[in-house]
């Protein structure tokens, strides 16, 4: 069963994340939920997402007819939401998406699709009659049903036997290179690329990249660590090469993104 996780970067969104069943650990990263009942006025924030090879599908509760997206994004998107949004949102760790719902990420040419429109899954129908089951209950039950509905995609798919998830472990570890991480899992580069590719939408040296700014992120954001020491122990030979990656991803460098996130938490 889901469990509330205590950390609210979103506290004007009414922001809440949960973690998710121990079986789906490897390939669900959490759910999240924005907006309350109790809001009545309309207030517009715009918030930036990152990339990390996740994928997130999102339900709409907002409008009479839920709506159902699928989104992954290669690169940081500026997003609006609204306080009177209510959204509830699976964000699928890097090739969860590919196992748990059969979807081949680098064949996506967009950012966001529309479910039953801009495409239609073979799981769409049996999702569709668990938003309708979710539509009028309290949260913990939505989560429920949806973790559920997940739990039964990941029957049959022998998610125990595949070997993507060792790959991963082995290419966020800061210092890993692609070869060196081919060569302890007895794969070919060409072979890991090509995996990487299909099951997670982006290069070993994209992943790689995600990781070491994400974990740049948070170091910034929950410590006071210099910059430069931040630099060097997320792989990055030296503070300009750093701050160039860090601006090129977030469009900030690393003390704007440190002060705004600082400022945030006032």
């Amino acid at each position: 069963m889901a469990i509330l996780l205590l950390n609210d970067p979103l506290p004007h969104l009414q922001f809440q994340k949960f973690s998710p069943d121990q079986r789906l650990a490897d390939w669900v990263q959490c759910y999240w939920k924005i907006g309350s009942q109790n809001t009545q006025t309309a207030q517009l924030f715009k918030e930036k997402l990152y990339p990390d090879a996740g994928a997130s599908l999102t339900i709409d509760f907002s409008q009479t007819t839920p709506v159902i997206t699928f989104a992954f994004n290669r690169h940081t998107q500026a997003h609006t939401f609204s306080t009177l949004d209510t959204l509830l949102s699976v964000r699928f760790a890097p090739s969860g998406a590919y196992h748990l719902l059969g979807l081949t990420l680098h064949e996506l040419t967009e950012a966001n699709y529309l479910l039953g429109h801009d495409f239609t899954p073979r799981w769409y129908s049996s999702l569709l009659a668990c938003v309708e089951k979710m539509q009028n209950s309290p949260l913990m039950s939505q989560l429920y049903l949806l973790e559920q509905w997940l739990l039964n995609q990941a029957m049959g798919q022998q998610l125990a036997k595949n070997s993507t998830l060792k790959v991963i472990k082995q290419l966020i570890q800061l210092n890993n290179s692609t070869t060196v991480v081919s060569k302890k899992l007895g794969l070919t580069r060409r072979t890991l690329e090509r995996r990487l590719k299909k099951e997670a939408g982006v290069s070993p040296a994209r992943l790689q990249q995600f990781y070491r700014l994400k974990t740049a992120r948070s170091l910034l954001a929950e410590s006071q660590i210099p910059v430069t020491a931040i630099a060097l122990q997320c792989g990055y030979y030296d503070h300009a090469h750093f701050c160039h990656a860090f601006h090129r991803f977030t469009f900030e460098t690393p003390q704007q993104y440190r002060n705004r996130k600082a400022a945030n938490q006032l």
